[in-house]
């Protein structure tokens, strides 16, 4: 699948098979991660990838917004401190957020083109999230990604008119 291709069929799945991803889609999402840019190359993002079915059940009771029974969570995590020391303020205040982002796409594309579905996830208990996870002070989870095979259709895609919100030279021309 070329990648406007993935970008188009891509939609957020929130009930899943309870097939295990194949090993080659969680690799490919480890290259993904890895091969994901970040600003001024900082890095400062950290990312851990739940499969184990009882440590996901614990995940789910601190995220509301966790639907389904998905085969991996994917916690992606900041780190303020690192974000400041290895990229400065701008980095540590915003850049790290959009890093995040541009890493949460590579996967979610990565794992359509591969045939496995996916849904972001924002509403949790981060405290609970980062204990689940193990993760130290002062890295934060900051979005989850399930990931599973869905087992409905996802709902179609409705866009706004190109105009509304496409401009072209200056704001609503």
């Amino acid at each position: 699948m070329d990648v406007l291709e993935t970008i188009k069929a891509r939609r957020s799945a929130r009930s899943f098979t309870d097939q295990r991803l194949d090993r080659h889609i969680v690799e490919a999402i480890e290259e993904a991660i890895l091969h994901s840019p970040s600003a001024s190359n900082a890095q400062e993002s950290h990312f851990v990838i739940v499969q184990d079915e009882v440590r996901i059940r614990h995940i789910k009771r601190f995220a509301q917004g966790l639907s389904g029974q998905p085969a991996a969570v994917v916690v992606l995590c900041s780190n303020h401190q690192e974000a400041l020391a290895r990229g400065g303020a701008d980095s540590a205040d915003t850049l790290r957020f959009i890093n995040l982002g541009v890493a949460a796409s590579a996967i979610m594309l990565t794992a359509q083109s591969l045939g496995a579905s996916s849904c972001p996830v924002r509403s949790f208990h981060a405290p609970s999230i980062a204990a689940i996870t193990g993760l130290p002070e002062e890295v934060k989870p900051e979005l989850l990604i399930s990931l599973g095979y869905a087992d409905k259709p996802p709902r179609p895609k409705t866009s706004k008119p190109p105009k509304e919100m496409i401009s072209f030279e200056r704001y609503g021309s």
